[in-house]
């Protein structure tokens, strides 16, 4: 076990004042039999005097929503904490919900996806936990690493279609396979060392517990990796969801770190 002290801040600069703006923030990791959260801070600025009240989404996941009615030129929130955390990938829960065998429009498999499965389950172990680290390796060896070839609404069949993307795709892709597979399975959303911002893996069921595995690092997940968020794709999982009234554009900043002591 090791202790990960971590920090993430996101920042949002509109170029005119917004206004009557309600947010949802999926910010507040949760402890579990891998990760045990300690210290745990948060902070949203400008501060929503209005209303604020932590609630929890259909999926388990806390979160944090709010609103501020006020005119504001900046929305910053962020957290801060340690993290006791297990060197494994395993994370044991109640047997999956149905739901996770389903497809969503994210993840939809397109008749090129069912035909890289076809092609790469005929060579796919038998065991569960071989399969998932099979189906995973293969995504990734089929994908290449680009930022800004797709966009938090592309679709796993999109992404595949050009063959490039960034931790979400190659998350959803995976997904759409193991699916395929009858093999219950979850997005993760969270925060990995070395990454700089957040990141994206899956988590899939072994028959008695939950399997976590990045395709985009083509590695079981270790102490390095905190999980935030939880659901069936990205937009079950997304950090920041909100509407506000105002003519302007938006300038994102994303700051994250990681250290294991």
């Amino acid at each position: 076990m090791k202790t990960v002290h971590f920090k993430y801040q996101t920042e949002l600069v509109f170029s005119s004042p917004a206004s009557e703006h309600r947010f949802l923030l999926r910010i507040l990791p949760q402890s579990d039999n891998r990760q045990r959260i300690k210290n745990l801070t948060w902070y949203i600025d400008p501060s929503p005097a209005d209303s604020l009240w932590q609630t929890v989404d259909g999926f388990g996941n806390d979160a944090l929503a709010g609103y501020i009615s006020a005119p504001h030129n900046h929305f910053r929130f962020g957290i801060e904490g340690t993290a006791e955390v297990l060197n494994e990938p395993y994370t044991a829960a109640a047997l999956p919900p149905h739901t996770l065998l389903y497809p969503t429009e994210l993840t939809r498999a397109h008749s090129t996806i069912t035909d890289f499965y076809n092609d790469i389950n005929s060579s796919a172990p038998v065991k569960a936990l071989d399969r998932i680290q099979h189906f995973s390796h293969a995504v990734h060896s089929r994908m290449r690493y680009e930022r800004g070839a797709t966009t938090s609404s592309t679709s796993a069949a999109k992404a595949f279609d050009i063959g490039t993307g960034v931790c979400q795709d190659y998350a959803q892709i995976l997904l759409a396979i193991l699916r395929l597979d009858k093999i219950p399975c979850r997005y993760i959303a969270g925060m990995a060392s070395d990454y700089g911002e957040t990141h994206a893996w899956v988590e899939a069921w072994t028959e008695t517990e939950y399997c976590a595995t990045d395709p985009t690092r083509d590695k079981l997940i270790d102490e390095g990796y905190i999980a935030i968020s939880r659901g069936r794709d990205s937009a079950d999982c997304s950090i920041e969801r909100g509407v506000f009234k105002g003519l302007n554009r938006g300038m994102q900043t994303v700051s994250l770190s990681m250290e294991i002591l």
